[in-house]
C-alpha cells in the first residue's frame, strides 16, 4: 500500500535536552512508515515518445533522464535469443532490409517475417531505426539493430551506481500460438538470462498471456508478477487468461489477478483506451475505488500507457503505485509539480 506523505513539524528548542529530543522525533518522522509516497515511473519500451522504441540509445536516454523502471518486451528468435521487440513480425513501419545474412537465403527479405521464424543473425541485418508518425518527437536512429536482453543488462552496468528495475513482458500470442515460442520457452530463456546477468532481484515479469505467470512463480517464487489486461483480453471466452475462467470473475479483474497469484494489476488506463482527461467520455479504469480495493487485496496498481500530463496527473491522484508512459520527461514534470519524489538520473 502506498505510504502517506510525511508530516514535517518544526519546533524551537528551549534547551539542549529538548533540541536532542526534537532531533530524535525528526529522525522518527523519516522512517519508512511516514516517508513520502514514491510512485514508480516506468519508461514504456524505453520511452518511445522520445527515441526509437526498445533501442539501446532509447534506454540510455531514459536512464540519464531519470526513471524507476525500464519497461520492455521480449520476443524469442528461432534460435532462442531474447530480443527486445514488441511485435510478432518484423514491421515495415519500423525496419528495412539491408542484405541477406547469407547469399541466396530463402527467407530474405526478412521484413514481414515472424521473428520466431528468424535466427538472431538474420535479425541483425535489419535496419530498425525508423520513427513512427504517432510520435513526432521521436529521435530516429538510422542503422539501429534490434537489441537483446543481455545487451541491455550490459548497458545498464556502464552507468555508475545505477539502481533500476526491469519490467519484462513475455510477448506471447495467445490467439495465434504458432507465431511465438511457448510460455515455458519464454520463461526458461528470460529467467536464465536474468540470472546470468545477476539481475533476478531487479525484475518483474509481466504478461497479457496469463499462462506464463504461474510458470514464473513455479520457477522462482520471489519474482514479482504483473498481470496485464484490457477490455479485449479480460472478456468471456478469452484465450489470454490462462488458468482463470472469466465467468468466475466477470466484472472483477482484481479478483482474477489475485486468484492468479500476481502481485500487480496493470490495466489499460482508460475505456475506451486512449481517451484523455477532459475529453468526452473519459474515465480511468484504475480510479480511486479500484486502487483502494487493489490495495486491500495487497495488489499494486500500475496502469499503461499514460502519455499526456493532465491524464498522468489524474491517474496519480487515484493513488496508483506507478505509471507506464511513453514520455518519462512529462511524468517527471508532473511528479515535480505534485511534490512527489523523482527517480534519480544516472550517468556514465
Amino acid at each position: 500500500m502506498p505510504n502517506l506523505r510525511a508530516i514535517v513539524t518544526t519546533a524551537v528548542a528551549g534547551s539542549l535536552v529538548l533540541g536532542l529530543s526534537t532531533a530524535c522525533d525528526s529522525s522518527a518522522d523519516s522512517s519508512p512508515a511516514t516517508a513520502p509516497r514514491t510512485v514508480e515511473l516506468q519508461a514504456h519500451r524505453g520511452g518511445r515518445g522520445l527515441t526509437v522504441e526498445e533501442s539501446l540509445p532509447g534506454f540510455s536516454k531514459a536512464i540519464e533522464l531519470g526513471v524507476s523502471t525500464l519497461e520492455l518486451d521480449i520476443v524469442l528468435t528461432k534460435d532462442k535469443m531474447p530480443m527486445i521487440w514488441h511485435d510478432p513480425t518484423v514491421l515495415a513501419t519500423k525496419c528495412a532490409d539491408t542484405a541477406p545474412v547469407t547469399p541466396d537465403d530463402p527467407q530474405f527479405p526478412y521484413v514481414g517475417k515472424l521473428v520466431h521464424d528468424l535466427t538472431y543473425a538474420q535479425t541483425q541485418t535489419l535496419d530498425c531505426g525508423k520513427t513512427l508518425a504517432d510520435y513526432p518527437d521521436q529521435q530516429g536512429l538510422p542503422g539501429n539493430k534490434i537489441a537483446t536482453l543481455p545487451a541491455l543488462f550490459d548497458l545498464v552496468k556502464t552507468y555508475r551506481g545505477a539502481q533500476l528495475r526491469y519490467n519484462i513482458e513475455t510477448k506471447l500470442e495467445a490467439e495465434h500460438p504458432e507465431q511465438s515460442a511457448t510460455p515455458q520457452e519464454f520463461v526458461d530463456v528470460i529467467l536464465s538470462t536474468v540470472a546470468g546477468a545477476g539481475e533476478t532481484g531487479n525484475v518483474d515479469i509481466q504478461s497479457f498471456d496469463w499462462r506464463a505467470l504461474p510458470l514464473v512463480r513455479k520457477a522462482n517464487p520471489a519474482i514479482p508478477l504483473v498481470a496485464l489486461y484490457d477490455d479485449t483480453t479480460f472478456v468471456a471466452g478469452s484465450k489470454w487468461l490462462g488458468p482463470i475462467r472469466y465467468e468466475d470473475y466477470a466484472g472483477d479483474p482484481l479478483g482474477a489477478v489475485k486468484a492468479l497469484g500476481a502481485n500487480t494489476a496493470s490495466p489499460g488506463y482508460s475505456v475506451p483506451y486512449g481517451r484523455k482527461a477532459g475529453e468526452r467520455g473519459f474515465g480511468l479504469v484504475a480510479d480511486r475505488a479500484y486502487v483502494e480495493r487493489a490495495h486491500e487485496l495487497d495488489l499494486r496498481v500500475i496502469p499503461w500507457t499514460v502519455n499526456d500530463k493532465a491524464t498522468i496527473a489524474a491517474q496519480l491522484d487515484t493513488g496508483v503505485d506507478g505509471v507506464i508512459t511513453d514520455y518519462p520527461d512529462r511524468m517527471r514534470e508532473v511528479l515535480q509539480e505534485k511534490g512527489l519524489p523523482l527517480p534519480p538520473a544516472y550517468h556514465r
